[in-house]
C-alpha cells in the first residue's frame, strides 16, 4: 500500500473515532454470529491501527489488541479483499506470525470498507485446528461484515452526530456511558461540562451578529478543544454551546482542575467571541454503574 493511501485509510479510521471506544453489544452480537456460524470459538471486529490491530469486538480472548505486524487482519484492510487461511503453520508468510505463535491454525476474514474504499480492518474468525472454508461460510462472512459497516455508519450519522460541530451528541454521550459502566462498574471518572457562554451574551450576540455567527463559534470551539483533548478522549457536543468529555481512568481533582483551566485558557485566547462571552467549566465525579447515566 502506498504512503498516501494508507494515510487517507488511517484518517478514515480516525474520522469515526472507533479505536479504544468501549464495547457495544451492537457490534458484539454480530462477533458471535460469526463465531457460531462457523462454529469457532473466537472471533473479532479487528481494526487496523498503525502498528496494531485493535478489537473493537471480540469473542473468546481476553486481550483487546496484537501486533499489526503479520497480522492476517492486517492484510485484509490493507488489499480491501476476503482472506483464508487454512493452516497459518503451513503459510509461507504467517508460519512464523504471532497468531500461529499462540497456536491459532485457521483464519478468515472479511473486510470492512467504508463507502469511500477505505479498509479499516476484518471481522475475522480463528480456530484452533486447520480447516477449509466453504462458499456458504464466506458469503455469511461478508454478510456480517456489511451488517458491522452499516452499524459504524449508523452511529456517525444519524442521531449520534451533531450536524453542526460533527461531534458525537448528547444520545451518544449517554450510550458511552453506559457501555463504561457495563464494562468497567465502579470505576471512577470526572464528566467535564464546558459552556461558551452565559444566556444573556448568546442574546446578545444573535441579536447583533446573527444565529450563523453562533454555528461559527461553536465550530470554532470543537476544532480548538478537540486539538486540547488530543485523541485519547471524546468531546461530545452535548447542548447548543455545551461541550462534555470524560477524564481518564485514574485522574485526582487538584491535578484534573488544572489540566481543564490551563486548557479553559488556552481555548478561551484563540476565541472569536473572547471579549464578549464568558466561558465556563463544571467538573462532577463520577462512580460509573453507581447512578443511570441520564442523571449526570
Amino acid at each position: 500500500m502506498r504512503a498516501y493511501e494508507e494515510a487517507a485509510r488511517l484518517d478514515a479510521l480516525r474520522q469515526l473515532r472507533l479505536l479504544d471506544t468501549s464495547a457495544s453489544e451492537s457490534f458484539d452480537r454480530i462477533t458471535r454470529m460469526a463465531g457460531q456460524i462457523f462454529g469457532l470459538p473466537i472471533a473479532a471486529i479487528s481494526l487496523t491501527d498503525t502498528d496494531r490491530q485493535w478489537f473493537k469486538s471480540r469473542v473468546g480472548i481476553t486481550h483487546d489488541h496484537i501486533a499489526r505486524a503479520k497480522a492476517p487482519c492486517a492484510e485484509v484492510a490493507e488489499t480491501t479483499q476476503g482472506l483464508v487461511i487454512p493452516d497459518l503453520a503451513a503459510d509461507g508468510f504467517y508460519a512464523n506470525s504471532p497468531l500461529a505463535q499462540s497456536g491459532i491454525r485457521f483464519y478468515a476474514g472479511a473486510p470492512l470498507i467504508t463507502r469511500e474504499g477505505h479498509g479499516l480492518g476484518s471481522l475475522c474468525v480463528l480456530g484452533a485446528e486447520p480447516r477449509t472454508a466453504s462458499p456458504e461460510e464466506l458469503a455469511a462472512l461478508t454478510d456480517l461484515a456489511a451488517m458491522v459497516m452499516a452499524q459504524i455508519d449508523l452511529q456517525h450519522a444519524v442521531g449520534r452526530v451533531d450536524p453542526v460541530s460533527a461531534l458525537p451528541n448528547r444520545f451518544r454521550f449517554l450510550e458511552d456511558l453506559d457501555d463504561l459502566a457495563r464494562d468497567t462498574p465502579g470505576e471512577q471518572r470526572f464528566v467535564v461540562l464546558l459552556d461558551l457562554a452565559r444566556a444573556d451574551q448568546l442574546n446578545a450576540l444573535i441579536r447583533v451578529m446573527g444565529a450563523g455567527y453562533i454555528e461559527t463559534l461553536v465550530k470554532e470551539s470543537a476544532r480548538t478543544l478537540r486539538e486540547q483533548l488530543g485523541s485519547a478522549r471524546t468531546l461530545y457536543h452535548v447542548a447548543a454551546t455545551q461541550f462534555a468529555f470524560l477524564s481518564l481512568p485514574g485522574a485526582t481533582m487538584p491535578g484534573y482542575l488544572d489540566v481543564v483551566s490551563a486548557g479553559l485558557a488556552v481555548s478561551t485566547a484563540g476565541s472569536i467571541a473572547r471579549f464578549v462571552t464568558t466561558m465556563a467549566a463544571g467538573i462532577v465525579p463520577v462512580t460509573l454503574g453507581a447512578i443511570r447515566s441520564q442523571e449526570i
